[in-house]
């Protein structure tokens, strides 16, 4: 037999060499797994402290040791762990129109997700399309509380087990504790790496808002989806989040420093194994598949502490491709709109009546909000360009996200998807005319974005008359319908806590 015979033979029998070569390949896909999974804590009951013990499940597998050296890098050098974003986007404020790139990887996951579950379809509909050309949703942002366990977050678990479980076998069948101690010993150094309290810290590094602030999450022009957030006290503040300027911890650097020794006493350790080597490719091989799937799949928001919900008023608006006739002119009259709007511009310059502890005083009532600025209908009083457009059905085959997810992974979907209805507009002009009249200055922000030119007025950069008309209105409008909107939140909040 021919000695190339025999060398196969051997090496497919136990590959000993190529483990430590193994391990050197996929510390991206650590790093992102890590980024995923990082921010449960367990507290020891009873515990006075604020914080917990940081816990991640993500599993031992190749990889580890080149990532190891690379954390080193980052910890000397920058002192970042979390990676950037992997999802180019651009967080606008709406109050002011500042546009900024976002550096948060949790906002561009959460993005990036969105995207994948509510597929927009741009093909023409004499191609079997629906003509889409933007798709905006708009999300009230809750307070923050803890990340939920998703279905993802508890296959980290299984792996572990199933990987101790098979490190167990050659030292029950053949005696050999080899393969089990560095399987214990590689998932105690994941575990140590992934317990460092600058991840939490990195991946959460933003302020709460002391007040409303709404703000917007898009790629930008040329893409699809807009997110629409309106946030309230006690809320991320997502603007704070995108710049990711977290404070670098100093002891970070020398336990990666530690981590990173003894990753390399295990790799030059798994190098002289030369029996039942299999196993261990076994256990690096799950591994792999459980850091990829931890990786790239897509999960809810609330696995980031992201905790959002549908607004109410509109949730979701989508401009399609039609004709429409143009204005043959864009004059209007300006006054003439601002005294339609005297009635909500008198009720939020009203300030409210001071609580008086004297039981003979007399209480002054407080005016009552236009009924018109909640219903948003014209038999109300709405001015007639204010009047949006009514939900319809939503027009879709099969659910985006069925044709991509596989039925075991539906499943364990804690969000399905229910609804049923929203706004059809003509082009992405349309879409955001729609948005400014539920969401004051979210659509005046993001027309500098998609039509480029603060929050101002630009004639030459709108082509048609009948867009000039509303964005003249709207911006000469934007103030009191601001304060009207967050007046009606206000008073929405405190009827809902009976106050």
């Amino acid at each position: 037999m021919s000695t190339s015979t025999n060398e196969l033979r051997s090496q497919w029998t136990n590959p000993g060499d190529i483990l430590s070569l193994l391990l050197l390949i996929g510390s991206d896909i650590v790093q992102k797994a890590i980024a995923q999974l990082v921010g449960q804590e367990i507290r020891v009951y009873g515990s006075k402290k604020r914080r917990g013990f940081p816990i991640a499940p993500v599993a031992f597998s190749f990889g580890w040791a080149a990532y190891g050296f690379s954390n080193l890098l980052s910890a000397i050098g920058d002192m970042r762990l979390m990676p950037t974003s992997d999802c180019p986007s651009l967080l606008v404020t709406c109050s002011n129109g500042f546009v900024r790139e976002n550096q948060s990887w949790i906002l561009g996951r959460l993005l990036r997700d969105h995207e994948i579950k509510y597929a927009v379809d741009p093909r023409p509909e004499d191609e079997g399309g629906r003509a889409e050309s933007i798709r905006i949703d708009v999300f009230n942002l809750l307070p923050v509380s803890r990340p939920t366990c998703d279905f993802v977050w508890w296959l980290g678990w299984i792996v572990l087990l199933v990987q101790i479980g098979i490190a167990i076998i050659p030292w029950v069948l053949y005696n050999d504790w080899g393969i089990f101690l560095i399987t214990l010993s590689g998932n105690l150094f994941v575990a140590a790496t992934c317990a460092l309290p600058q991840w939490t810290q990195e991946k959460w590094a933003g302020r709460l808002l002391g007040r409303d602030k709404v703000t917007c999450l898009t790629r930008g022009n040329g893409h699809f989806h807009i997110m629409v957030f309106i946030g309230a006290r006690g809320s991320w503040d997502l603007e704070s989040l995108a710049t990711r300027t977290p404070v670098p911890r100093p002891e970070t650097r020398w336990i990666s420093l530690l981590l990173a020794i003894l990753w390399t006493c295990l790799l030059i350790s798994i190098s002289g194994l030369e029996e039942h080597t299999w196993f261990l490719v076994g256990i690096g091989g799950i591994g792999m598949l459980q850091n990829i799937f931890a990786a790239g799949t897509p999960r809810e928001p609330e696995t980031s502490n992201l905790h959002i919900s549908r607004f109410p008023r509109v949730s979701t608006i989508i401009g399609r491709r039609e004709n429409y006739q143009d204005d043959e002119d864009c004059n209007v009259d300006l006054a003439k709109d601002l005294e339609e709007l005297a009635d909500i511009a008198s009720w939020t310059s009203e300030k409210a009546p001071p609580v008086s502890q004297d039981d003979n005083s007399v209480t002054t009532k407080a005016s009552i909000m236009p009924r018109w600025l909640a219903t948003m209908t014209g038999p109300d009083g709405v001015p007639s360009w204010l009047e949006p457009l009514k939900p319809v059905p939503i027009v879709r085959d099969i659910r985006s996200a069925s044709r991509f997810t596989p039925r075991i992974l539906q499943h364990f979907d804690v969000d399905s998807d229910d609804q049923d209805e929203a706004v059809y507009a003509v082009g992405v002009h349309g879409a955001l005319i729609e948005l400014e009249k539920w969401v004051p200055t979210a659509g005046l922000a993001l027309s500098q974005i998609f039509f480029q030119v603060g929050l101002k007025y630009n004639d030459e950069a709108i082509r048609d008359n009948i867009h000039k008309k509303f964005w003249q209105r709207a911006y000469h409008t934007k103030s009191v319908r601001k304060r009207a909107e967050e007046k009606r939140r206000a008073e929405e909040f405190t009827a809902q806590m009976g106050v």
